[in-house]
């Protein structure tokens, strides 16, 4: 994705849903890394933070700029950082977190993420079918960019920026340089300063 393209995706997304947009971009994050972010592994003062993998291996993430202006605009400071909205009789608030799924797959905000990407008019297709005991046919936007789509961009925008695969492989925490060549994408050179504002400022950065 281009810087525009995220920079509208942010805009166009639910409230709650911006920061954790806004952090996958800027660090290259697992999103099962991120909804598993807790503040106490958070250093707002230091910008840094701790992230686990599933094997209970700890790395810790450099935070860009944007991406600690938007943790730090979260309203509270306790247990998991990003989280969901849910309706209660009073309105909504903040769940306790998104839905644990074992790190086994990204749907936990498929929703809001789909809603988004339509807003932003980035590429997608309608899926229609007819439900189980209905006539009735059900349309829905599936876009084409999932989640897992800005650890790729994230990528992409660190090689142009720094041009250093081994670097890019230790910072994006990848095993090999083969798996990080699958990753990335050559991007041209007329988008590394878009990259670094945007880094630094977030969609801000490009108006």
């Amino acid at each position: 994705m281009r810087p525009e393209q995220v920079s509208q995706l942010v805009v166009c997304a639910a409230p709650h849903l911006r920061p954790l947009i806004v952090f996958l971009a800027s660090t290259g994050c697992r999103l099962s890394e991120a909804l598993d972010l807790e503040w106490k592994d958070v250093d707002l003062h230091g910008r840094r933070a701790v992230v686990w993998q599933k094997q209970g291996r700890e790395r810790h993430v450099d935070l860009p700029p944007a991406a600690l202006e938007r943790l730090k605009g979260i309203p509270y400071r306790d247990g998991f950082v990003f989280r969901p909205i849910i309706k209660t009789r009073y309105g909504q608030e903040f769940g306790e977190r998104y839905h644990n799924s074992e790190r086994q797959y990204g749907g936990q905000i498929k929703t809001g993420w789909a809603g988004a990407c339509n807003r932003a008019g980035l590429p997608g297709r309608i899926r229609e079918w007819v439900p189980k005991g209905s006539k009735i046919p059900k349309q829905v936007y599936v876009p084409d960019f999932t989640p897992h789509t800005l650890r790729h961009t994230w990528a992409t925008w660190h090689y142009c920026v720094y041009r250093d695969l081994l670097r890019l492989k230790a910072d994006g925490d990848w095993s090999n340089t083969n798996t990080v060549a699958g990753y990335t994408k050559l991007m041209p050179d007329a988008y590394r300063e878009e990259i670094i504002r945007w880094w630094t400022h977030g969609p801000d950065g490009l108006a």
